[in-house]
């Protein structure tokens, strides 16, 4: 799918809006973070619900893919428990990491949310960080605080979640409803030589 004018003008907007660290484009708004896959023209996002996991389990890791490009795996100390399509920490307190080795994955993106031994939902922060060392603190509460990455440089090799704060140490991390967004390789510059293409052009035609 080639950029129309009219996403050309939404990425500006995002531009501004959104942090970009080091080739990095951070993102708190899910429908955000879709529209970029459109922007870039070569990438594509697949959704992991989590589904694939038996509710209740129990496991030191869980793997998991919606295609080759965007395999994961995901750990944490303790362990993790799946429940109704999200993983959560078995202990509190515990950072959660996914690691991504088909080296496609350019974008990464969940919701996250803290919840109480018996399920409830807290409010509290996390601080999200990246295999290239970019770091994002995020509030979350509920289940539906989203936050999201796009690199315009290397792969999203892994990306951890780490518990902060009170809440953060004294209860249970966890994710779902994660957008997994997988380009080919190589991919550097794209987006950037796109956008500036595009918004000459629009300037050529006013």
């Amino acid at each position: 799918m080639f950029p129309t004018n009219s996403m050309f003008v939404a990425a500006a907007a995002a531009l501004l809006t959104a942090p970009a660290l080091a080739g990095i484009t951070v993102f708190d708004n899910r429908s955000m973070y879709e529209m970029w896959a459109d922007i870039r023209g070569d990438a594509s996002i697949a959704r992991e619900d989590f589904s694939s996991a038996l509710p209740g389990l129990t496991s030191d890791s869980f793997v998991g893919k919606v295609g080759l490009e965007s395999e994961w795996h995901a750990s944490a100390v303790g362990g993790l428990q799946a429940s109704a399509g999200m993983l959560r920490t078995v202990q509190a307190g515990k950072a959660v990491s996914f690691d991504f080795s088909s080296n496609h994955v350019f974008g990464i993106g969940a919701d996250f949310f803290y919840n109480t031994a018996a399920g409830a939902p807290v409010s509290g922060y996390v601080i999200l960080g990246l295999s290239d060392g970019t770091q994002y603190v995020r509030s979350v509460s509920g289940i539906d605080s989203f936050a999201g990455f796009w690199s315009d440089g290397a792969a999203i090799t892994r990306l951890t979640i780490t518990p902060v704060g009170s809440a953060g140490a004294s209860n249970y991390l966890g994710t779902d409803n994660m957008s997994i967004g997988y380009a080919p390789v190589p991919a550097p510059g794209a987006i950037a030589i796109v956008l500036v293409a595009g918004l000459g052009s629009r300037r050529r035609r006013a």
